[in-house]
């Protein structure tokens, strides 16, 4: 399938944005919302086969290679890179929390500061979901082909972490008993920095996928506080994962101050993000700020904006045209009023982005 459609290889836009080399096909991600009230059976898209094995792993295996296809019934690039963990609550499982899988693997629960520091540190091998993600990396590599690879969980940041762990408090404690909160950031800093390393170790280089070449920090809790909490309490933590494993990988949910403060006081930041979103409680960072901000720093940009009615191929087409001056853009669109009966119209919009790239910046 990825011979039939080179043009879908999300790998290979992602190693020409972090080398900065030209490319020949945008990959460009254009979607729509999921929606449970949705239920339009699509027609005209690409069927992917079944998979008729004996119930077991290997089948279970073989599905999940199979659905890294759908993308394809959007034109949309895919990426075989398989995934560990459970979202952005991998990481808090260490801590004795479990999971709400039917709240989107957010945490079941939180727990006070002054119980968590009671508590001893977590093992940071052999608590939570990491013994089962070591065994799924293990799997994998022994039933996949070395050119599929390999991608890191969703470990967020410290901050994010201890805002998961213990709630609110996160947002006060810093103020109101700073070396509490010092000493939650601490332990789950070191966890973040245990659990990496051994993942990154287990998996190999040789099957890492991309941009997990870079260890990647998760800001949104940041857009809740101030830069100058950030500075003076967060930071300092960030920056210990600088220390352990060298570039940094931004997100920052587009928040402009957390974009700002992050690129101004984290070093070595090789990707970070932009784009407009509508109704976003913290706001967003436009794509033109962004690049002022970034000028001549070899930083890609990943662009996500939520797209105006009618005038789809129009903004993402100017999108496109900032590609002449700064090789290192990603891009991907959400039109939130669309839904399934909207798909063929996405796949001929799509199919226009595809012809301009190729006209104006094909190699």
């Amino acid at each position: 399938m990825l011979e039939a459609h080179p043009q879908r290889d999300g790998l290979a836009v992602d190693r020409a944005v972090i080398n900065g080399e030209r490319r020949e096909h945008s990959g460009v991600g254009i979607i729509h919302p999921a929606r449970p009230d949705d239920t339009h059976v699509p027609e005209g898209e690409l069927e992917l086969p079944e998979v008729d094995m004996p119930n077991g792993p290997e089948a279970d295996l073989a599905r999940e290679i199979i659905a890294k296809l759908k993308p394809l019934k959007l034109l949309n690039p895919i990426r075989p890179v398989f995934g560990l963990g459970c979202g952005t609550g991998t990481l808090v499982t260490n801590f004795g929390i479990p999971i709400n899988n039917e709240a989107d693997n957010t945490p079941a629960y939180t727990v006070p500061l002054d119980e968590m520091l009671s508590r001893p540190a977590p093992d940071p091998l052999m608590t939570g979901v990491v013994p089962k993600m070591r065994e799924r990396i293990a799997f994998l590599k022994d039933h996949t082909p070395q050119w599929m690879k390999i991608g890191m969980p969703d470990t967020q940041g410290p901050y994010n972490i201890a805002h998961a762990v213990i709630g609110e408090e996160a947002l006060t404690a810093p103020y109101v008993d700073p070396e509490k909160f010092h000493k939650l950031m601490t332990r789950v800093t070191d966890l973040f920095i245990a659990v990496v390393s051994q993942l990154r170790e287990e998996i190999g280089p040789e099957r890492l996928a991309p941009w997990n070449r870079f260890v990647r920090l998760a800001e949104c809790s940041v857009n809740m506080v101030s830069p100058q909490m950030y500075v003076a309490h967060i930071l300092p933590h960030d920056l210990r994962i600088c220390e352990a494993f060298g570039p940094v990988d931004m997100h920052t949910c587009s928040g402009p101050h957390v974009f700002h403060v992050t690129l101004a006081n984290v070093p070595n930041i090789v990707v970070t993000e932009a784009g407009y979103g509508d109704g976003l409680t913290a706001g967003h960072t436009p794509v033109d700020e962004a690049l002022r901000t970034i000028g001549d720093r070899p930083i890609a940009l990943r662009i996500g904006q939520m797209l105006p009615k009618g005038e789809e191929f129009e903004c993402i087409r100017r999108d496109f045209d900032l590609y002449a001056d700064h090789p290192r853009l990603m891009f991907h669109y959400t039109g939130m009023y669309w839904m399934k009966a909207d798909r063929r119209r996405i796949r001929a919009i799509h199919r226009q982005l595809d012809a301009y790239w190729t006209e104006k910046y094909g190699c």
